[in-house]
């Protein structure tokens, strides 16, 4: 006896049922409490076979809340019979052909329909694990013919489960936040613009920081609109306007834009007092090669750095979309790729921490120390804030996981994007200290123009 798991996951796949695999699971999903369930099925046979085929059959749609599936599989681990595990079922429904009045689709053997409401809980969402079973399978060698499912589940009269309760909303005031501060950003801008003539390379990153994660949080918000509606959403299972991947995808860009930033303000880019310290840790190996490489954002050595672990990060984001319903994971870093996307922030950090030290010994001003110091305070909340918050959630409840991952994301990310930008473009203790201080001037001929026409600083 096994455990097959359906071929495609959440509304939609095929089962194949067998005296081996007499249970298959479909998916999971939470409801709210007080909040009425409501579940309709469709299942047929292609072709013109049939799953009664004259034989055995006790075919059933199986109901597990959170509690009741911890027993389920414990049960299975100790090989115990289909019909003892059913036995644990919150909640069960039979199967049966659809009657020869109703609606018969030509092109299937056999169809199946059903719709129902389920339990509610009074004191707390819950999450539900359905399960296909035909425990009679087991009395003899039976192969019968595949069947194909789709199931909607509706959490009151939205498909948006209770996992995603309060999501849209964090999303709608993210975006109109940061919509609002897109206006000072670009009033910040252009005025440092006319007074200089130039931009600073670190603006400008930060600004692509910016328009990702707000392209990010738009991308989420029309993919959870679009799943209340259709119970599906814009997922790469559903569409190629995969805009719940793209969101994810472009707040990851977004997250490595700030670390490789300040891991390059930590090795002294952009303050002008530690630049001897860097000239001469050039010649003082794994340092020297650190400090050439983050010292120098604009060239080619740091920005093969970037794309590599942009190419890493990208890779892993996309094995984790195959744990996407898988029944013990409950948020998108509860899996072995997610976890290794924490390791890699863990690990920017320590190379955070190595720059910020390294650069604070070899400083000679005590103003530039005293802010690398207050820096290395806040980029460390930032590097370790998102792995804490992930590593705390597993002590919440199932169904709590995914909201407070993905809304501490959103906020912890856009909250640092509007203070380190408002940091580089107001008069601030950074920008008196660093070289955005001496743009219009740094890049000046003797006749007052500009070298070269330049209007990106790097230094």
């Amino acid at each position: 006896m096994a455990i097959l798991p359906a071929n495609s996951k959440v509304v939609s796949g095929l089962i194949e049922l067998s005296s081996v695999y007499t249970e298959s699971y479909i998916s999971k999903f939470s409801f709210s409490h007080q909040t009425p369930g409501y579940i309709a099925g469709r299942f047929y046979t292609t072709g013109g076979t049939k799953y009664f085929d004259g034989q055995g059959h006790d075919l059933t749609f199986s109901l597990y809340d959170d509690e009741a599936w911890v027993r389920f599989h414990d049960a299975f681990q100790k090989g115990t019979l289909c019909l003892q595990r059913r036995a644990m079922a919150t909640w069960t429904t039979r199967i049966q052909p659809a009657k020869l009045e109703d609606a018969h689709n030509p092109d299937h053997g056999e169809d199946f329909y059903f719709e129902v409401e389920v339990p509610t809980r009074e004191h707390r969402a819950h999450y539900w694990y359905a399960v296909m079973m035909d425990c009679h399978l087991e009395q003899y060698d039976a192969h019968p013919a595949p069947i194909v499912y789709e199931i909607e589940f509706f959490n009151g009269n939205s498909h948006l489960p209770a996992d995603e309760d309060g999501l849209p909303m964090v999303c709608f005031a993210v975006l109109i936040g940061l919509s609002m501060f897109g206006v000072l950003f670009t009033y910040l801008v252009s005025k440092q613009w006319k007074l200089t003539g130039q931009i600073h390379l670190i603006v400008l990153l930060f600004g692509l920081a910016y328009v990702a994660q707000t392209a990010s949080i738009a991308c989420e918000l029309y993919h959870l609109h679009t799943y209340s509606l259709d119970g599906r959403g814009l997922r790469f299972r559903h569409t190629w306007l995969a805009l719940d991947f793209a969101a994810d995808l472009l707040q990851g860009i977004s997250e490595l834009i700030i670390s490789f930033v300040l891991i390059c303000m930590a090795f002294g880019w952009t303050l002008t007092a530690p630049v001897s310290l860097i000239a001469g840790a050039r010649q003082s190996g794994i340092m020297g090669g650190l400090a050439e490489i983050f010292g120098r954002p604009a060239d080619l050595g740091a920005f093969l750095v970037f794309a590599s672990i942009l190419f890493v990060q990208v890779i892993l984001q996309i094995l984790g979309r195959q744990y996407e319903d898988d029944f013990t994971q409950f948020h998108d870093y509860e899996h072995a790729p997610g976890y290794t996307l924490m390791a890699m922030r863990v690990f920017l950090c320590l190379a955070f921490w190595l720059g910020t030290m390294t650069t604070i010994r070899g400083s000679r001003d005590a103003n530039v120390a005293g802010f690398l110091g207050r820096l290395t305070l806040l980029g460390t909340t930032w590097f370790l804030a998102f792995p804490v918050l992930v590593v705390c959630t597993a002590f919440l409840p199932p169904y709590n996981r995914h909201s407070v991952v993905t809304s501490g994301a959103i906020t912890m990310q856009s909250f640092a994007l509007c203070l380190f930008l408002y940091m580089f473009l107001s008069r601030s203790e950074y920008y008196k200290i660093s070289s955005l201080s001496k743009m219009g001037t740094l890049f000046q001929t003797n006749s007052g123009g500009m070298a070269h026409g330049k209007k990106l600083a790097t230094d």
